[in-house]
């Protein structure tokens, strides 16, 4: 793993990086969102809610960006009810730490990434990881939710805003 020379974070021996995750642009996507959302909870004066909103417009623009932003907000909300210890997750606005995945980022990314490939019997297993063996229906059926939306947000043609012209001044 290469050195973090903008925090100076040591890396934990269950971090991994984006790379060797294997994580494609929707699932980094759907981190990066995640992790801001997570950063609110942390930390609420940070009001990076307003980045996780900025961070799906230019991930899905002219692509219904606020009701994935909310379907992704769902999906934490509902990870969080289940889990009862602390979640780590590194800071998606350092260069270098949005690159390194924490084992609750990776396990979360493995459910997600497990209902996009349609295997739901292993997103119910990284999920009862993730949430200690507690109750993980609601997670996985936002999870579920989440990527029918981005499903069927994907199938649509990319609208395009095209503006009048400036008159000239």
């Amino acid at each position: 793993m290469p050195d973090d020379p903008c925090c100076g974070r040591p890396l934990s021996r269950k971090e991994t990086t984006r790379h060797e995750a294997g994580l494609d642009e929707l699932d980094f996507d759907v981190l990066t969102i995640s992790r801001f959302y997570w950063q609110q909870f942390a930390m609420p004066m940070s009001q990076s809610w307003l980045y996780a909103l900025r961070e799906a417009e230019a991930a899905f623009p002219g692509r219904e960006a606020a009701t994935i932003a909310f379907a992704i907000l769902a999906a934490v909300q509902a990870n969080r009810c289940s889990r009862v210890s602390t979640f780590h997750f590194n800071n998606p606005g350092c260069g270098a730490c949005r690159n390194v995945i924490s084992e609750h980022e990776r396990q979360f990314m493995s459910v997600f990434r497990a209902v996009r490939a349609g295997r739901v019997g292993a997103a119910r297993t990284h999920a009862m990881l993730l949430c200690e063996g507690n109750d993980t229906t609601d997670f996985i059926e936002e999870m579920q939710a989440l990527v029918a939306l981005l499903d069927a947000v994907q199938a649509m043609p990319l609208t395009v805003t095209v503006g009048l012209p400036h008159a000239p001044v």
